[in-house]
């Protein structure tokens, strides 16, 4: 039976998470169509000890790579390199999945040939348990698309995606070691090489937010602010020399110019110093300006306000408060 669907799962002292996440795809309709690879990076816990045991136990589901490095990056390229599935995904040791709809996508990819398949997910608040629903705008379920009107509207984020693998593949795609956020790598780098996408109306990803240990939390984010822009610097360098029709450099200069942005939240509102925030907001906004003005343009009235907030040092809770009623 041909696999249809590799997961890989990046582990580093979960053991209070994994007995949460593994049993989600515990279920015998799945063994021989998935197979999820569990990364044990280096961890100083039980996490080997608990993947090894549903390796054990559901040998045609779970495989154990135990790795002698912390590295997120290193370990997806990892898990790609030996992935058996004609599809590819990640999901994070501290999140898990609806097992049923999972079926359900295992059984939409046998036919699929679409490069990029778009699901629905939910957050979950750590502390309360509470469910968000995300769902897609605007679009026609089990549609093939070509790849960027959609997609400009609904970002797709490593809860949402699913790559063919051989995409992946022959593309060269391969994450930055080390660092933070290379999950921007994953949901921008291989749309240059992508063709198709499909959305299917099912809910499978449990994203678990509201976790201080996160690196989307804003200390982290403040305190891995060179990360983020070592990522930055990539996307920016790749989007320069890659060759690309009109509609993917559209697209993908819209994701950039995003997350370009972005990273002005982080260095004029969380880092806690708000003086260095300023320094690092327009040294970075004068790297934009000097090097990639099309960039700069698209991040230069985001940068002016929070330039203006951060100047007055409004705290981080009214700035989230602010932000909030402003999508409203």
């Amino acid at each position: 039976m041909e696999k249809l669907l590799t997961i890989a799962v990046p582990s580093y002292n979960m053991e209070n998470y994994l007995p949460h996440n593994l049993p989600t795809y515990v279920d015998s309709r799945l063994a021989g169509r998935l197979e999820v690879i569990i990364l044990d990076n280096a961890s100083q816990d039980s996490t080997a000890q608990i993947a090894q045991s549903f390796a054990e136990q559901h040998p045609q589901i779970f495989t154990l790579l135990q790795r002698d490095s912390r590295g997120y990056g290193s370990s997806i390229n990892a898990a790609l390199a030996m992935a058996q599935g004609k599809y590819f995904r990640i999901v994070d040791a501290d999140d898990w999945v609806n097992t049923q709809d999972l079926l359900s996508l295992l059984d939409k990819l046998e036919t699929c040939s679409a490069d990029v398949v778009q699901t629905n997910y939910c957050k979950v608040v750590m502390s309360t348990g509470e469910k968000i629903p995300i769902r897609f705008k605007n679009i026609v379920y089990n549609k093939k698309y070509t790849i960027f009107a959609p997609c400009q509207e609904n970002a797709p984020c490593i809860h949402s995606t699913v790559y063919r693998t051989a995409l992946l593949r022959e593309s060269g795609f391969a994450m930055q070691d080390g660092i933070f956020f290379v999950d921007e790598e994953y949901v921008i780098l291989p749309f240059i090489h992508a063709k198709s996408v499909v959305f299917y109306d099912l809910d499978i990803y449990r994203y678990l937010v509201g976790n201080p240990a996160q690196s989307t939390s804003p200390e982290n984010r403040a305190k891995y602010a060179g990360h983020r822009e070592q990522i930055l610097r990539r996307l920016l360098e790749v989007y320069c020399s890659a060759q690309m029709d009109e509609n993917t450099k559209s697209y993908c200069f819209f994701r950039i110019a995003q997350a370009a942005a972005d990273h002005l939240t982080t260095l004029y509102m969380y880092l806690p110093n708000r003086s260095q925030g300023r320094r690092e907001g327009l040294k970075w906004e004068r790297f934009l300006q000097e090097n990639y003005p099309a960039f700069y343009s698209a991040a230069r009235k985001k940068g002016f306000l929070l330039r203006q907030l951060c100047r007055v040092h409004l705290s981080l809770p009214a700035y989230q408060r602010l932000k909030k009623a402003l999508l409203k």
